[in-house]
């Protein structure tokens, strides 16, 4: 068994190497749609600025490798398309030019402009009271308000009370995050403004599924505080949270971890978070442990909606189901669901499961950008905050709360 184990890892290995390959064009918003990519104040300068958050340390060359830190950091990443314009590549992001190579990218620069503090913040206990440092809690909640400035700023210069944020999966160094979502923000036609929550993994090796699950778990604080600085700044209107893969379980974790927190003090996980959406891709999270997180503790209540791709042909996840000896959420089937969680269902309309159809054997995993039509979905629901049964969304409908998306799918913008 220790060798089959092996094997199968050294073959999934070569699959994760860092060689990345641009998405796929999306299909097209219907043809009736009023210019759906109209991008309003967003000035094409603008068009190649990423913010992110990171708790990666940084490696010999100043980069942010994949080992953790415990320090959280703010900056801005630049984006290159090199083989095309902004502007035909716009035109390929909106599905108008499919017959086109698929972009190459670079990284222009990646510049930090905010290091917080590393946590936890030192403390000592005396008369079984905790004695905060006032130092550190001071230049930690200082690099606080410089976050809130810059982030508010950037709302303000772009008239966008949008935020994107995302975390990527498993085996993404820095860039692939970024280029992640350069992809989904352009899609949505440069919708809101984007910020990439990156946390330390990357490093191609047998054991490193089994290290980045624990440094999925240490990046879990650093999420929530990420998530408390986005909502309590200025212009912050909305976010829509998009986590793929193993990323999913860091979001999910967190957010789970918000909402017992908000309970508690008897506030709104919806007015104080302001995640109106939240969207999985292939999530890597146990199935049974996801029915307990979204359905027995209620965790739908806390967005507008959730929005949740499942591709039961996902090898990735497959594999992740093996190492772990259950079933994983993003390869799950409506006849895998418990009983209980399928009567719930019946009731509970803002939590969708969507199947994707026919993904290539190159997209089995990486579908939310590599599938013209899982792409197209995620644009419009980022620009338009539109759900399955809206009509931007003509999604097939199946049993429960399940719904179908294949290749063909095409969305449509109702409005300007």
């Amino acid at each position: 068994m220790n060798k089959l184990w092996i094997i199968c890892l050294c073959f999934m290995l070569p699959a994760c190497v860092n060689t990345y390959t641009g998405a796929i064009s999306p299909n097209a918003w219907d043809a009736s749609a009023l210019a759906p990519f109209d991008t309003g104040t967003v000035q094409p300068e603008d068009r190649s600025t990423l913010l992110y958050i990171t708790d990666r340390n940084t490696a010999g060359s100043g980069e942010y490798g994949t080992s953790r830190s415990s320090s959280m950091a703010f900056g801005r990443v630049g984006i290159e398309v090199t083989n095309m314009t902004l502007s035909a590549y716009s035109d390929y992001m909106s599905g108008q030019s499919q017959g086109r190579a698929r972009p190459r990218y670079r990284t222009a620069y990646v510049q930090e402009q905010i290091r917080f503090p590393g946590t936890p913040l030192p403390f000592a206990i005396e008369n079984s009271s905790v004695i905060r440092d006032r130092s550190a809690i001071g230049a930690y909640l200082q690099a606080g308000i410089n976050f809130r400035a810059a982030l508010s700023d950037e709302i303000h210069a772009r008239q966008s009370g949008q935020v994107i944020l995302f975390v990527h999966g498993f085996n993404n160094d820095f860039e692939d995050g970024a280029l992640n979502l350069y992809e989904l923000w352009a899609a949505s036609g440069w919708s809101g403004v984007p910020v990439l929550f990156s946390w330390p993994t990357g490093e191609p090796n047998l054991l490193s599924y089994f290290g980045d699950t624990q440094d999925g778990e240490f990046s879990i604080f650093h999420f929530k505080e990420t998530l408390r600085l986005i909502a309590s700044t200025e212009g912050v209107e909305e976010i829509v949270l998009i986590a793929h893969s193993r990323g999913a379980s860091i979001a999910t974790t967190a957010l789970r971890e918000l909402l017992i927190e908000s309970r508690g003090s008897g506030l709104s996980m919806r007015n104080t978070y302001r995640i109106n959406t939240l969207i999985l891709a292939a999530p890597d999270i146990d199935l049974g442990v996801m029915e307990q997180r979204l359905v027995a503790e209620m965790f739908g209540i806390g967005f507008r909606q959730i929005n949740v791709y499942l591709n039961p042909d996902d090898n990735a996840l497959g594999l992740s189901g093996w190492l772990f000896g259950g079933p994983r959420f993003g390869a799950a089937r409506p006849d895998q669901l418990s009983s209980e969680s399928r009567a719930v269902f019946q009731g509970v309309q803002t939590v969708h499961f969507i199947l994707v159809e026919d993904a290539s054997a190159a997209a089995r995993h990486n579908y939310f950008r590599l599938h013209p039509g899982v792409l197209s979905d995620i644009g419009v629901t980022i620009r338009t905050g539109a759900s399955p049964a809206d009509p931007e969304r003509p999604l097939e409908r199946l049993e429960f709360n399940f719904w179908r998306i294949d290749r063909n799918y095409t969305p449509v913008m109702s409005g300007g």
